[in-house]
This record gives structure tokens, sequence and C-alpha cells, in this order.
């Protein structure tokens, strides 16, 4: 059953009094509409824009691994509370993931992003003045559910703005951009929470030292994404998409007029077709009941979710979560982890070594009985008895270290980027994991702190560069058409991951120093042995 008028609603023709020659009124889809913008200054803005809102994520997950040293007394903080305060911002997202994906097709890209940046950033901002762990933690989980979508949808509203001989090239870029947030979180540790700075609020009722002083700061990334994503557009694939040709028009008559210096007007394409998904769901709109219609929306995904899990592909997506899951938890693991294993080392008294035939081992400078001792030690020392947590002292060179194993994982996944194609995906990922899984086994037998902070920063890159191998080779094992469910399976395996090795090492560590350390070495030899059965996709649903 047709709509009446159905005809005239399926372009929308722009009239301008002067016309160029190359112009037309016959309606092009997007891919030509984004092309005939070109590239130029827009495209740079929009990159520089998304910077901000790109960073929040790396900080609201990142953070926390330099503020638990400092805070350790003040929110009375074991091992465990630890861990699970680096595991909760990622079990905020596993939560929501699937509502936010349907929120973003039903409001739009730019406005989630900007609903969830300034949400984010008073999250992070009140989450600052938690005077207990139990608050703190409830800021940092909502902080998790609140910018899991937004960030999930960030990529996608970057790629609407370009043309697909661009796309690919762009997002490598804003993937690195991205990147360097890992960089600017130590960096900006080293430069804030060292310092004795302290004011109180309410008479006294709020104290902010410098470790609630770096987590305000640390709320400026979504708070500046908020204000520069505000002064871009929706995307005009959402709104094609959603039948708003005319806006998307508009859009489209700005970008060209910005990347070339033309006037608007002279934009050649003067009609756009509307969206198949917003015609089929205009006409699904006039059918009652369930819809026979073959392309009908809820039957196409019915029908992918159930190719998923069949034969061909069921395997293919096993290992490609196995080795996500062991990647990202590996990867998070050490990140979440370094600053408090540096302070402890750092803090090792060399007393409790007396009387050993060898050098002490690394898991020996981490036992719990010797760190235990220290402070008591301290406490007698500053005839400190009656308190009941001794604050271990934080070398500024904790936040030095890791801002320099920061940037060797980010240097290192990006030279990887230059390679990858020439070595080989799948050569790349065998090297990675092994390499991987051997540093983790021979963590116990670093000689020296320096070698461990090695290793240490060896597993970050090549746990780093491993999950962006297998996240480009969904492309080469699963079809186009199964492709964005299967990454958005994989994400979310990731986060799992997180949050599973986030929370088994602090139990781990404390059964024996070694446990933590095989359990990713094991997980990551189990994910190169597996990726040895992962083949390529004939390209085809069967």
């Amino acid at each position: 059953m047709a709509l009446i008028g159905e005809k005239t609603q399926y372009h929308v023709v722009a009239t301008t009094e002067r016309e160029d020659d190359r112009s037309t009124e016959t309606p092009v889809d997007f891919e030509a509409a984004v092309s005939a913008t070109g590239y130029g200054l827009f495209n740079v803005l929009l990159l520089l824009a998304a910077i901000p809102a790109g960073w929040t994520v790396v900080f609201d997950t990142s953070t926390i691994a330099f503020v638990i040293p400092s805070a350790e007394c003040e929110l009375d903080l074991t091992l465990f509370r630890k861990g699970t305060l680096a595991a909760v911002t990622f079990g905020g997202m596993i939560c929501t993931a699937f509502f936010w994906g349907y929120i973003a097709d039903q409001v739009g890209r730019r406005h989630l992003l900007l609903f969830g940046l300034i949400l984010d950033a008073t999250c992070n901002i009140f989450g600052s003045a938690s005077q207990s762990y139990y608050i703190y933690l409830a800021f940092k989980f909502v902080s998790g559910v609140i910018i899991g979508g937004p960030f999930a949808i960030l990529m996608t509203y970057i790629a609407e703005f370009h043309a697909e001989r661009h796309r690919s090239k762009v997002l490598m870029w804003t993937g690195s951009l991205f990147a360097v947030g890992n960089i600017a979180v130590p960096a900006l540790a080293r430069a804030v929470l060292p310092l004795p700075w302290s004011f109180s609020l309410f008479d006294n009722l709020f104290v902010f030292d410098s470790w609630r002083i770096f987590l305000i700061i640390s709320g400026l990334p979504p708070l500046i994404g908020f204000l520069t994503i505000g002064f871009l557009p929706e995307s005009p694939k959402f709104l094609m998409t959603n039948g708003n040709s005319s806006e998307a028009l508009k859009i489209f008559r700005k970008m060209y007029s910005m990347n070339t210096g033309k006037s608007a007007d002279t934009y050649p394409v003067k009609a756009l077709q509307l969206q198949e998904r917003y015609v089929q769901k205009r006409n699904a709109s006039v059918h009652s009941g369930i819809s026979s219609n073959p392309n009908d929306p809820q039957k196409v995904v019915f029908s992918k979710r159930k190719s998923m899990f069949s034969t061909p592909y069921i395997i293919s997506i096993f290992i490609v979560n196995v080795v996500l899951f062991a990647s990202t938890s590996g990867m998070q693991i050490m990140k979440s982890w370094l600053p408090q294993l540096i302070v402890i080392l750092n803090n090792f008294d060399p007393k409790e070594s007396e009387g050993l035939f060898s050098s002490p081992s690394i898991c020996e400078k981490l036992n719990a009985d010797a760190i235990e001792a220290f402070r008591t030690e301290t406490a007698v020392a500053n005839k400190n008895l009656t308190k009941g947590c001794v604050p271990m002292a934080v070398s500024p060179t904790v936040y030095t270290n890791a801002t320099i194993i920061a940037a060797s994982a980010v240097l290192g996944s990006f030279l990887a980027g230059f390679i990858i194609n020439k070595v080989g995906k799948k050569n790349i990922l065998f090297i990675c994991l092994v390499a991987a899984g051997a540093c983790n086994f021979a963590l116990n037998w670093s000689p020296t702190t320096k070698v461990f902070l090695i290793l240490c920063s060896a597993i970050i890159a090549l746990t780093g560069i491993s999950t962006n191998a297998i996240t480009a080779m969904i492309v080469e094992v699963v079809p186009t058409n199964l492709r964005a469910t299967a990454v958005s399976i994989s994400v979310m395996t990731g986060r799992l991951g997180a949050v599973t090795g986030n929370l088994l090492f602090p139990i781990l560590l404390n059964l024996t120093c070694d446990a933590p350390f095989y359990y990713i070495g094991g997980f990551l030899t189990l994910a190169f042995v597996v990726t040895i059965f992962l083949k390529k996709h004939s390209g085809k649903l069967e």
C-alpha cells in the first residue's frame, strides 16, 4: 500500500539563484553527496573538535590508576577495593551499551554526544568531592553508564562526515589522536599530584587535596568536548536516514563552502535520495501486525543474529572474542595497576631481604607481609601508633615512568599501523600475543625494577597492538552484513575482559604474587593457540 504523495517525498530539490554547470537535480545518495563536499577545513575542525570527546573515556578509565596510591588511606582502600574501582567504569559501560545504541538511532549522534559529555563532566566534578569509598564507587559506575554510549558512536559520527576514499585514513588518524590521551593522563598526574595543593569548602566539610584537584582537572575533556561538539552539526547520514534531507543538504552545502572556499550555492548536488531504511520504516508504518516484507528491519536483525551463530561464523566470532578478552584484560590490568606496583617497589625496605642468598625477586618485593612491616615501622618512626593507615610515599618518578611507558605504547601502536599490511595482520597478532605472554611469565624474574618496568611497557604496547590487529581482522573473518553486530559483541567482550582482569588481579595477588602474571600470560598463550584456527570468510552467507 503506497502513501499518498509518496513520490514527492523521496528527494528534496534545492533551488538557487545561480547554479553551477555541474549541478543536477537528479537525487543522489549519501556517498555521492558527501564526496562532492571535498576534504578540507571542515574535516580538520571536526577532527580537532572530537579530540577532547575522544579523550573523555581515556581519562574516565585511566585516572583511577594514579589516584589509588594517593587516596589509599582517605578512602580506606584494600587491594580488592582498588581492583573494583579500576573495573567499575567498564562495568557501567557494559550495562547500558545496547541501550545507548538504540537511543543514538532515535535522537541523533550529536544530541547524544552533547548529553553524555556534559553529564560525564558533572559526574567527575561531583565525584572528586566524595569523602567515602562507596560514594566515589557509585560516581565511577555512573560515569561508565553515561559515557559508554557517546564514545561508542563518536567514531560513527566522525565517519559520517567523510567520503569513502577518506574514511579509513581519517579513522586511523582519529584513533591515534585519541590514543595520545593515554600519555596526557600520567603527564597531568606528574604535574598535579606531587604538589601540596589543598582547599576546603563549607567549613572543611569538603577537603580538596592534590588528588581531588587532579580529578577535577580530569573532568575538563568532557566539558571541552561538550563545547566543541556544540559548534558542529548533526550527522547528515543520520538526517537522511530519518527523512530530513533538506537539513542534510544544508549541512553538505556548508561543508562544501568551508572545504573549497566557494559559495554554498555552487554545491553541485541539488537533491538527495531518502535512505532505504527510512523508506522501509515509513512503508512499514502503514501495515498492521507482523510485516511479511522480507526486508522488514526486525526480520533482518533476527536473520543476522541467527547467521552469526551458524557453523561458518561461530568459530571465527569465538576466536576474535577470546583474543580481545585476553588482550584487553592484560592491557587494562597493567595500565590500572602499574602505578600502584611501582609505588610498592619504590617503598620496599632492603632490610626485608637480609639473609637471602640472592637479590629479592619482584614478587618478594611485592609481598604483602613486607608491605605491612613497612607500614608498621613507618608508624613507629612517626610516633603514630594510633593511626590505622600509613600512606606510602609516592615519588614523582612514578608518574614520569608511567608517562614514558604510555608514550612508548602509543608509539609502538602507531608504528605497527604502518607495517601491519606488509607483515600481515595475522602475523602481527601471532608475534604480539607470544611476546606479551612471554613478558608476563618473565616478570617475576626481573633482576631490577627498571627491567620490570620495561617488561610492563612491552606488555601494554603488545596487547594494545594485538587488540587493534584483531579488531581490524573482523573485516576479514566476518561478512559485511554481520560486521556491525560482531563489532558490538567484541567491544562488550573487551570491556568484560577489563572488568574481570581488574577484579581478579588483587584476589590472585593476595594468594601469591606469581598468580596474576601467570593468569595474563596463560590467557594470552591461549589466545595465540586459537588464532591459528582463524580463517577468512568467503564473503557470502549460506
